[in-house]
């Protein structure tokens, strides 16, 4: 997986962390379908084809892509052959699981800062400062 030629002029529209007037809702703008979306934006690659429109609900979200958003985002990295690195690594673009303070965690995209990453919240996005990130994977 590449990215694609002009992908820093497409990742700031999913890691703006100003709301942007989008609510959060299960299976169609949620923090696993978010970093897919940024992913398909700066590769044309989809890791979430399979997910989308699958669940509805935060149960069905756990019988589709389970109860571990880390494990969860370590399954798509390997199948689509991005590399685990230190969250200290990560650049602008890569995924990485932060702590949010829930059981279940969260994800976000690296934005264009390298210093925050952006994930779905309940209204838009919200920015994650580095010192909260867990694990991070390389995108193209």
């Amino acid at each position: 997986m590449k990215r694609v030629q002009n992908w820093t002029s497409l990742l700031p529209a999913h890691t703006r962390g100003d709301g942007r007037g989008r609510e959060f809702a299960w299976g169609t703008f949620d923090c696993a379908l978010g970093v897919c979306d940024a992913i398909k934006a700066i590769t044309g690659v989809d890791p979430g084809q399979d997910y989308r429109g699958k669940y509805s609900t935060a149960e069905e979200a756990a019988a589709v892509i389970g109860n571990d958003l880390g494990a969860f985002a370590a399954k798509i990295a390997a199948e689509y052959g991005m590399q685990e690195v230190s969250p200290r690594l990560a650049r602008r673009g890569d995924i990485v699981f932060v702590d949010n303070g829930t059981a279940q965690g969260s994800l976000g995209v690296v934005d264009l800062t390298g210093q925050r990453a952006a994930c779905v919240a309940e209204h838009g996005r919200l920015l994650v400062p580095l010192r909260r990130w867990k694990r991070a994977w390389r995108v193209g």
